[in-house]
């Protein structure tokens, strides 16, 4: 009978050892599982990269998605030293190979897809600058390249008079001069819109920026003269032409600079 006593003794307890690991062990494997079904439902996958010409001239690119789209891309602008549209897609990989596509059409050089972790960036490599939209699809990001109005030096009467019928549809918010660590100087343009057509290029010493069918408000049309900051710019001045803004950045001599947009931000910086 003792022996007996010992054995149920012994079954119940591994009953219950056994009641009581199995939820430990479940416990173990879930977060693992859970991380996987995490990941499948926040990944999206690039799958196809093409795009066409249409006969106005601008380039319509098209990139496929696994996945809906829920959201746009960050996107950034680079004017110079190279002139090219990085678009950003969060939690995405990239199925279209890492060899870029070349287009060598109407100012665009190619398309190249970067991967890196979980981020995916699509880049167009231009030879010149575009004023780019964008349209979310289902699966798909269309991205629409057109060639924005430019303007040079005799063209000022032309300009004005081709738009002075309408009102601007854009408008700076703010110029800010920033001196960075490196005694560099940066011009930060607040604008109403991150789909403002923008040229810059270098005549001699200055630098002149045109801001397309754009408005100014008065406080804004000024110099601000800056060269006691120490940096390679000496001066800034903004000013109307017509229903556009011109800015004419005054530097101490012939300098190399950068050129970008983020967002609503156009950041000018020579070096």
């Amino acid at each position: 009978m003792a022996n007996l006593g010992w054995t149920v003794v012994a079954l119940l307890w591994i009953v219950m050892a056994g009641g009581a690991m199995r939820p430990a062990m479940a416990a173990e494997s879930s977060p693992s599982a859970a991380a996987g079904g995490l990941q499948q439902r926040v990944l999206n996958s690039m799958q196809a990269l093409d795009y066409a010409v249409l006969p106005g001239g601008e380039i319509v690119i098209r990139a496929v998605f696994e996945h809906e789209l829920s959201e746009r891309p960050a996107v950034m602008v680079h004017y110079h030293p190279a002139a090219r549209i990085v678009f950003d897609f969060a939690n995405s990989v990239s199925a279209v190979g890492k060899e870029p596509v070349e287009v060598r059409q109407r100012g665009v050089h190619s398309l190249h897809v970067v991967q890196t972790g979980t981020r995916t960036r699509l880049v167009i490599n231009l030879g010149r600058t575009f004023v780019q939209e964008s349209t979310l699809k289902g699966k798909e990001l269309l991205i629409t390249l057109r060639r924005p109005e430019t303007m040079g030096p005799a063209d000022t009467k032309r300009w004005s008079a081709d738009t002075a019928s309408g009102a601007p549809r854009h408008e700076l918010r703010e110029v800010v001069f920033e001196r960075g660590a490196t005694r560099e100087g940066r011009i930060i343009v607040e604008q109403s819109d991150a789909a403002i057509p923008i040229d810059i290029r270098q005549e001699g010493k200055a630098l002149i920026v045109d801001f397309h069918d754009s408005a100014l408000p008065p406080q804004l049309a000024r110099r601000l003269d800056v060269r006691d900051f120490g940096t390679a710019i000496q001066a800034i001045e903004t000013y109307r032409v017509g229903n556009h803004v011109r800015m004419k950045i005054e530097l101490e001599g012939a300098a190399a600079y950068s050129a970008y947009q983020v967002s609503r931000q156009f950041i000018v910086s020579p070096q």
